[in-house]
């Protein structure tokens, strides 16, 4: 049985809008550093430093490229899950303004 530390480290590990930004944007395919520094406005070492701890909790793996490194999730299903979680808040927040 998987411990409850275990899955509180994973949550947290996607618990930073930026690595979460991460986990989104390689979802639609393998994406080098340089490639996110734009699309996340974040300098490429502060993107390297989330995906030191995306790739420390398993959640990506780095694959070279000549002389840059992508990376890609590990599980199609963690993009699955952060796509059923939006869908859950946004649910939520519908029933929040009906009532």
């Amino acid at each position: 049985m998987m411990s409850q530390m275990r899955v509180a480290a994973f949550f947290k590990a996607l618990g930073h809008p930026t690595r979460l930004g991460i986990i989104e944007r390689i979802a639609s395919g393998e994406c080098c550093v340089s490639d996110m520094e734009d699309e996340l406005d974040c300098r490429q070492a502060n993107i390297s430093q989330h995906l030191a701890i995306l790739r420390d909790r398993g959640l990506v793996v780095p694959v070279r490229k000549g002389k840059r490194v992508c990376y890609q999730l590990t599980d199609k299903r963690i993009a699955n899950m952060v796509r059923q979680v939006r869908s859950l808040i946004e649910g939520l927040a519908d029933k929040q303004m009906a009532a």
